[in-house]
């Protein structure tokens, strides 16, 4: 078992040769779990052999089952995950290229792979994982500190095979989202039962349905590039186990 603590989930579209700046791929892995196949996970190491999990995590319609990559994590020892995803700019004040940290979330989702608790029979009372911070708070201050003028957000998670129109855009932005995404809920539930520090970011694609935008002029491609050039800082600095209520286990 290697000693990566760190999984770092990338739902954006990246050239490949952009993930050379965590090193070398070192180990390629790919976990069967009760949920299904987990996928194709890579381990990326830096000479001094510091290392991380990356997995791409885009796909919808044909996306893995969220209780497997955590499953996954979980065997892998992952103690803590980084969610990259881009998004959709609820909030009107968000443009096209800027970074979110995410701070809480609404799950807006219809299926039911929320949970790895098995439903209770006979109306017995079902577990419930204790309240706290659904992002982990040292996971998000490290993501602020080397994402300086990044705002905070809180992003909701829909698993539409669709864009939102506008009216269901004015109800996410009364319901007090700022980014839309698919890619970080339910796996944020899923990690807080796992006992895995989790966190988000989302970099905004496009404005919502009932908005319009300038041109692109290239700010996606410019954000991912300064995204990317703070990942090795932040291995660095997620490296150790982590030590805070985000460790309760099941």
């Amino acid at each position: 078992m290697s000693s990566a603590h760190l999984l770092i989930l990338v739902a954006v579209l990246l050239p490949p040769k952009m993930l050379d700046i965590l090193g070398e791929v070192v180990e390629e892995r790919t976990v069967l779990t009760p949920y299904g196949e987990a996928g194709m996970l890579a381990r990326r190491a830096f000479p001094d052999g510091l290392s991380t999990w990356v997995q791409p995590y885009t796909g919808l319609p044909t996306r893995t089952d969220p209780r497997a990559t955590l499953y996954a994590a979980r065997q892998l020892g992952v103690k803590r995950i980084l969610n990259w995803d881009m998004g959709i700019a609820i909030n009107p004040v968000l443009q096209r290229g800027l970074p979110v940290v995410v701070d809480d979330y609404i799950a807006w989702i219809s299926h039911q792979a929320d949970s790895f608790f098995v439903e209770t029979q006979m109306g017995e009372e079902a577990n419930l994982v204790e309240t706290g911070p659904a992002f982990c708070p040292e996971m998000t201050g490290v993501l602020q500190n080397l994402l300086p003028g990044a705002p905070t957000g809180v992003v909701l998670g829909a698993d539409f095979l669709r864009r939102e129109t506008p009216a269901e855009a004015r109800m996410f932005r009364l319901l007090g989202a700022d980014v839309l995404s698919y890619n970080l809920v339910p796996e944020v539930s899923l990690a807080r039962e796992m006992g895995i520090c989790y966190s988000g970011l989302v970099t905004v694609s496009a404005p919502a349905a009932d908005r319009t935008g300038p041109a692109p002029h290239g700010e996606l491609r410019a954000s991912f590039s300064s995204t990317v050039q703070m990942l090795p800082a932040l291995v660095e600095m997620l490296s150790a186990p982590p030590h805070c209520s985000c460790q309760r286990r099941r």
